[in-house]
C-alpha cells in the first residue's frame, strides 16, 4: 500500500527484526579483540568435530592477503568523489561475507544497527517516544505518543502537527530527516512547534530525551469470562509482562484463554521457553542442534498457571519464537491452534559483537519441536484452519503502549487515501473471523468442561 504514495509510519529509532536468539547473556558480551575471538574458538575445538586446519588466522591467510591486496588497489587506483576509508571498506567486506551465506537470518550490523537491534530486543530506546507519519510537503504528524514516554509527558497529543524541530521546518523534510532531528542523547532537549486543532496559534513544546520503554503485551477480558492475550514480539524481558497479564485475567475470573501470536516475528529463545512453560505442567519445550551435532533440550520451567482451556492464534507472520510456543502447545496436546500455517523459521541466531562495536548475527543452530520435527521452511499447521485474506487490517502496531483508538483511526484514513473509500469502509466493518472461531471453540470447551 505505502509504495503508492510513499506513506510511512515510523517508530523513532526502532527497526523490527525477525529472529530467534539463543542464550540472551551472549547479546551483552563484548569480544574486545580478534585474538580473544580466535582463542574462544580454539577452546571449543577440543570438544567438537572441528579440525585444527579449519580455524585460526593461518587457515585464512590466503583469503586475508587477497582482501588486503584489493584494499590496496582501491586505495591507489580508485577515482571517485567518495573519500576512501579503510574501515568502511572492511565493513563492506564483512557485510558481503555474511550475505554470501545466502541466509536471510544472518546479518552484518554496523555500530548504529547493533545499538538499535539490542535496544529493540530489550524493549527500550533513547528518544522522544512518538509514533509519527510524514506525507510529502506536509508537516510531521503525530499518530500517537508512547504512553509515559518523554513526548507524552511533555504534552504532545495524537494528531498534533509538528511544524518545526529546533527551528527547522518539517514541510520539506522526509520522514528519516525528521526522525534524525528528533533523535539525540539521553538528557538532551529538543524543541518542537506544534499545531493542534482548537489552538489559535502554534505552540512550542520542549521535550527532554529519555529511555523509552516499549510494551509488546496487550490483554483484556472478553464475554463469557474468556481472556484475550496478545504478544506482538518476544522481547528480551517480556515474560514478566505476560505473566502479569495472565495473573490479572485469572483474578478477574478467566475460564479460558485466547493467546494471540499472529504476526509475531519472534525474538528471544529464552523468553519463548519461559512463556510456553506457563501453560505446560510438564514436558519438553524445544531442542536445538548445532553444526557439530550437539543437542540441547529445554524442558518446562517456572510457575505453572493452570489447566484452563487454551487456544493459540497463529498465521503466516507467526515465526521463530512464536512457533516454539505454538509447537510446544500442540505437541504436548495442551491447547488448540487456530488460524493459518505459521512462517516456518526453525533456526537460532547468535549476536556476536566485533572489536569496532559492529557485529554479526549468525545462524548457529536449528530447533526442533517436542515431537522432533524441524519446521524450518515448513511451518506449523493449525488444528483448525481459518483463512484471513485481509489480515493486514487486524493489527496496527508492534507496540502496545500507544493510543489504540487513534492508531486505528489513523489507519482507516491511510487506507481510504491509498486504496479508496470502499476499503476503508470494509476496515470499519471487518470482523476478526479467526478470533471469533477461537472464542467459539473456548465457549464449547468451557460448557463441556473440556481442558
Amino acid at each position: 500500500m505505502r509504495s503508492k504514495k510513499g506513506l510511512l509510519i515510523v517508530i523513532l529509532s526502532i527497526f523490527m527484526f525477525v529472529n530467534c536468539f539463543g542464550a540472551q547473556k551472549k547479546v551483552k558480551t563484548r569480544v574486545k579483540t580478534s585474538k580473544q575471538k580466535i582463542e574462544k574458538v580454539q577452546e571449543k575445538k577440543e570438544n567438537s568435530k572441528i579440525t585444527g586446519d579449519d580455524v585460526g588466522f593461518l587457515s585464512n591467510i590466503r583469503q586475508m592477503r587477497e582482501l588486503s591486496d584489493v584494499m590496496d588497489i582501491i586505495n591507489v587506483k580508485y577515482v571517485g568523489d567518495k573519500k576512501i576509508d579503510r574501515k568502511v571498506l572492511m565493513q563492506g567486506a564483512l557485510k558481503g561475507m555474511i550475505e554470501a551465506l545466502g541466509d536471510p537470518h544472518s546479518n552484518y550490523f554496523t555500530e548504529e544497527q547493533m545499538k538499535t537491534f539490542t535496544n529493540d530486543l530489550k524493549g527500550e530506546y533513547v528518544g522522544v517516544g512518538l509514533v509519527v507519519q510524514k506525507r510529502v510537503n506536509e508537516p510531521l504528524l503525530v499518530v500517537s505518543p508512547i504512553e509515559d514516554g518523554p513526548g507524552y509527558k511533555a504534552g504532545v497529543k495524537p494528531k498534533d502537527k509538528i511544524l518545526a524541530i529546533d527551528g527547522v521546518p518539517t514541510y520539506n523534510l522526509n520522514v528519516n530527516e525528521s526522525v534524525d532531528k528528533l533523535k539525540g542523547k539521553k538528557g538532551t532537549k529538543v524543541k518542537v512547534i506544534i499545531a493542534r486543532e482548537g489552538l489559535k496559534e502554534p505552540k512550542e513544546i520542549e521535550i527532554k530525551r529519555a529511555v523509552v520503554e516499549l510494551k509488546y503485551v496487550k490483554s483484556k477480558m472478553l464475554d463469557n469470562n474468556i481472556g484475550y492475550l496478545r504478544l506482538t514480539q518476544f522481547g528480551e524481558n517480556v515474560y514478566p509482562d505476560v505473566a502479569k497479564a495472565v495473573e490479572k485475567l485469572q483474578k478477574e475470573g478467566m475460564k479460558g484463554l485466547v493467546f494471540d501470536l499472529r504476526s509475531n516475528p519472534g525474538g528471544a529463545l529464552g523468553q519463548a521457553i519461559k512463556i510456553a512453560s506457563m501453560f505446560l505442567k510438564e514436558g519438553k519445550i524445544v531442542s536445538t542442534k548445532t553444526k557439530d551435532g550437539n543437542e540441547e533440550i529445554a524442558y518446562r520451567e517456572g510457575k505453572y498457571y493452570g489447566d484452563f482451556p487454551l487456544v493459540i492464534l497463529i498465521n503466516g507472520g507467526s515465526a521463530s519464537a512464536s512457533e516454539i510456543v505454538a509447537g510446544a502447545i500442540k505437541d504436548n496436546k495442551r491447547g488448540i491452534l487456530v488460524g493459518e500455517k505459521s512462517f516456518g523459521k526453525g533456526s537460532v541466531q547468535n549476536l556476536i559483537p566485533l572489536p569496532d562495536s559492529d557485529g554479526i548475527k549468525l545462524t548457529i543452530a536449528k530447533y526442533y519441536t517436542p515431537s522432533g520435527v524441524c519446521i524450518h521452511g515448513i511451518g506449523i499447521e493449525p488444528d483448525v484452519k481459518v483463512e484471513e485474506k485481509e489480515s493486514y487490517l487486524l493489527f496496527d502496531s508492534m507496540i502496545t503502549n500507544v493510543d489504540e483508538k487513534e492508531t486505528k483511526e489513523n489507519k482507516k484514513e491511510l487506507i481510504k487515501e491509498v486504496v479508496g473509500k470502499q476499503k476503508a469502509e470494509e476496515f470499519e466493518k471487518h470482523k476478526d473471523v479467526q478470533l471469533n472461531t477461537a472464542i467459539g471453540i473456548l465457549k464449547w470447551m468451557i460448557n463441556n468442561n473440556v481442558k
